[in-house]
């Protein structure tokens, strides 16, 4: 009876695999189909084609530095439906772009980003499969083949970021301790006692925390979209030496006396490492202003 039982699963379950595998070879073929279609009626030429079934033409800058896993790759594009339809675009006008940590943020722009040196344009025709495949997103219908045009604008080391950031954020003659923190004091206590903050305290501290890119975001004090780096901001309340927050955030405090203020850049060892977080990717530096408002 078990035999009979178990025969009669295994076949269900052997259909159901061929099922899947018919609906991801049939949409492969109406890909194809649409896209060869889509350049016949362009005109596009001099298209050439991946191993996972994306056609593309690159105008090459004469750059030669390409991304590596980890490296913070900073876009402007457009991405169309086939039917010209806009899904989405950056504004080079505003100098809003669109950066991802390569291969560590989830993005479709990734396999388009492997072809790609630094300066170099684009033209790409991503099948479904490499786009948003069986899902709908926005006004992308499942199963959609979407055209971009990408520019790569720069490509930058965490390194480099750390260097651009103190541009970005006013840095003069900062000090770097040996783990890697970028810290400038930026008021100094009154107190003639009061001393550093020691672990086993329990303090208060007001902060505000930056990306070294902005993204668009919606204000809801005004209802429209600006354009920041900010992930963070508010006052919260940690015991030292208690692994509450994370390093390099504990090692700027304890490096502070009450009512101190300090401006501090992390490199993503010190922050949220290679994992990230659901706000920051990984391989991220990050920036804090701090102040300590309570020790006890």
């Amino acid at each position: 009876m078990f035999k009979y039982i178990f025969f009669i699963f295994s076949f269900f379950v052997v259909l159901s695999s061929c099922s899947v595998e018919n609906v991801a070879e049939n949409e492969q073929a109406n890909d194809e189909a649409e896209i060869q279609n889509y350049i016949t009626q362009n005109k596009l030429v001099n298209m050439l084609k991946t191993a996972d079934g994306m056609y593309y033409s690159i105008k090459p800058s004469g750059v030669t530095k390409k991304a590596v896993t980890s490296d913070l790759v900073t876009l402007n594009y457009k991405l169309y439906l086939l039917d010209g339809t806009l899904i989405d675009s950056t504004n080079s006008v505003n100098k809003q772009f669109k950066s991802i940590v390569y291969e560590v943020s989830s993005s479709v722009f990734n396999p388009i980003i492997k072809l790609m040196k630094e300066g170099d344009k684009g033209t790409f025709l991503l099948p479904s499969s490499l786009a948003y495949g069986a899902s709908s997103f926005g006004n992308v219908p499942a199963y959609s083949v979407l055209r971009a045009e990408v520019e790569v604008i720069s490509i930058r080391t965490e390194t480099e970021q750390i260097t651009d950031m103190k541009t970005l954020y006013g840095f003069t003659n900062p000090e770097t301790t040996s783990s890697g923190m970028v810290f400038q004091k930026l008021t100094e206590s009154t107190s003639t006692t009061e001393t550093t903050i020691g672990t086993a305290k329990t303090v208060t501290v007001r902060y505000l925390g930056r990306l070294g890119y902005g993204a668009v975001k919606l204000d809801a004090s005004t209802n429209r979209l600006v354009f920041d780096s900010k992930f963070g901001e508010g006052e919260f309340t940690f015991i030292t030496g208690t692994s509450q927050v994370i390093k390099g955030f504990e090692e700027a405090v304890l490096k502070l006396k009450l009512n101190e203020k300090a401006k501090i850049i992390l490199p993503s060892s010190l922050a949220y490492g290679a994992n990230g977080n659901t706000t920051i990717p990984g391989y991220s530096p990050l920036y804090f202003e701090i102040e300590v408002v309570f020790v006890r």
